[in-house]
Order: C-alpha cells, then sequence, then structure tokens
C-alpha cells in the first residue's frame, strides 16, 4: 500500500541547523582573534537591539566583536592557565557570563573608554527598565508625544483599554475619562506600562556598551610579560544597568563548569536576544505613526 503524504511535515524555514562544524568554526574565529589582538575587552549590553549592535560591527571594522554563545567562546579562549591560548586569557573566559561580549582590538585603552562614553543611542524601554521621568496623562483625547502632538487613531482604542487605561472612543478618537499615571520616575516598569509607553512615543532607554574588564597583551604598568586583566571602574549608573541586564562583573569562583566531554554537543545557553525581539513585536507602533 502506497504511503500517504497527508501528514506530511514541510519546512518552510530556510534557516539550516547550527551542526558542530558551526561552533567548531566560531572558537577557531575567537583564537584566530585573540592571538592577532593586544587588548580583549568584555562589556555589558545596556538595551540590548539587534539594529544598534550590527551600527557598532560596522563602526568597529577593523576589530572584531562576538555576541553571544559564551559557552563556546569560552572554551575556546581557555578557561585555566593549562589551557589558556596567551597568558591571562583564563581569566577573561571565567568572567563569560550574564549578557555580556567580547571586543577585540588594537585601539589603545583610552580610545576605547571614550567611545563606550559617548555612544549612546535612545530607544523604548522594556519591562524591567526604571522609568527616567514621571508621566501623567490629563482626561481628553489621548496624544504621544511628537511635535505638535497628535491624537491616536481610532483602532489604537481598545488595545489601550487592554492595556489598562481607561479610554473611550469618542467621535473617533481614543479618549482618557479620567487622569491617568503611565509611570513614575525611577520606578521599573511593567510589560504593559513599556508598551504604553511605545504607543505614546516617548523613549527612555539607551542602548550601549559598558566596558567591564579587559585584557593586556603588553603588560600593565608594574608588571611584566603579556596577560594583564585589568578592571574597569563603573559609576553607580553603569553599574544599576550592568545588573538590570543581568551581567556579573565576577567569576562564579574557579573554572567554568560545562560538564561535557569534548564528543559531546557544546549547546550554548539559552539567548536572551531571540526571547526579547519576539516579545518587541508585540510593542508595534500605532498604525501610521513613525518616528
Amino acid at each position: 500500500m502506497a504511503r500517504t503524504k497527508r501528514a506530511k511535515v514541510v519546512s518552510l524555514t530556510q534557516t539550516k541547523a547550527k551542526t558542530r562544524d558551526h561552533k567548531e568554526n566560531l572558537m577557531n574565529a575567537v583564537r584566530d582573534a585573540a592571538n592577532e589582538y593586544n587588548y580583549i575587552w568584555i562589556f555589558a549590553v545596556s538595551n540590548m537591539r539587534n539594529t544598534y549592535l550590527s551600527e557598532v560591527r560596522s563602526l568597529w571594522k577593523g576589530s572584531k566583536i562576538f555576541f553571544g554563545k559564551l559557552r563556546v567562546i569560552a572554551r575556546a579562549l581557555g578557561e585555566t592557565p593549562e589551557e589558556e591560548i596567551r597568558p591571562g586569557l583564563g581569566k577573561i573566559a571565567q568572567r563569560l557570563r550574564g549578557n555580556v561580549g567580547l571586543l577585540m582590538t588594537d585601539s589603545p585603552p583610552a580610545e576605547v573608554l571614550d567611545w563606550c562614553s559617548d555612544y549612546r543611542r535612545l530607544d523604548y524601554a522594556r519591562m524591567g527598565s526604571r522609568a527616567t521621568e514621571t508621566i501623567v496623562m490629563p482626561a481628553g483625547p489621548v496624544e504621544c508625544r511628537t511635535n505638535p502632538p497628535e491624537t491616536l487613531p481610532h483602532n489604537m482604542e481598545p488595545q489601550l483599554r487592554a492595556l489598562g487605561m481607561p479610554t473611550q472612543l469618542k467621535r473617533g478618537v481614543p479618549t482618557l475619562l479620567e487622569e491617568f499615571s503611565v509611570c513614575k520616575k525611577g520606578e521599573k516598569l511593567t510589560a504593559e506600562k513599556a508598551q504604553i509607553l511605545k504607543h505614546l512615543l516617548v523613549q527612555m532607554a539607551h542602548f550601549r556598551l559598558i566596558p567591564l574588564v579587559y585584557w593586556s597583551a603588553v603588560g600593565a604598568a608594574g608588571d611584566e610579560g603579556e596577560g594583564a586583566v585589568i578592571e574597569v571602574p563603573l559609576t553607580e549608573e553603569d553599574r544599576i544597568l550592568v545588573d538590570s541586564s543581568n551581567a556579573n562583573l565576577k567569576p562564579k569562583g574557579g573554572r567554568v563548569s560545562h560538564d561535557m566531554d569534548d564528543d559531546e554537543e557544546m549547546d550554548d545557553e539559552p539567548s536572551e536576544l531571540d526571547v526579547i525581539e519576539a516579545r518587541d513585536q508585540a510593542m508595534m507602533l500605532p498604525e501610521g505613526m513613525k518616528l
């Protein structure tokens, strides 16, 4: 009897699954770059956006940036003095935890620190971020933050009501029936409040790279030989941003335990980027509204 084709599963995706070869290629790329550059930085990312990360990569042409697959990168660098491919890189590998990445460059530390201090991109805050201002909306038509202010389209009213705003459609305009407090300065934003702010075109977050520590091939003052690891002092603001992005500044004691043999598949920890980007798809701008 011929096999039925009714229950045949057809994959519509064109994305190929990552294999062990992909991870080995990544390890080789990390090792080549680590042997090429004089400085290797660990940076935390505040308010991750793939668009801005791509911009950073283009601005740092001539250097190498690695983000994600931290377990694979750590293994490529070597996590112990016996495994590290250059002296001191084991200390860098042990610090690869949280929402962090690597910048490998020949630019001097002062130049990197100045660039990280100046570079920032304004964007919408996400759930868990802290409000940078108090937003209280008066009763009446709901207006977004444009110049001049514009009322939201009529099809937004059910969404605003679902987010907890006391609104009603009057003459085709979403209207607040009473004064409504969206957020207070310093409070953590809920998913609903973050989405309301996005609908109102209120941006409260900055995409930033925050340097945490760097490895120097040329050593440091008072040191002999290569392999100096230098901690970067953080301001209170930077420390709060690092904590909120779940980046750890210190190694979790000794060797990083991956609990796998050389022949085992080196699966990475679940990435936050896919979860964040998927969540943001639900936080769309009002129809017809543009920045």
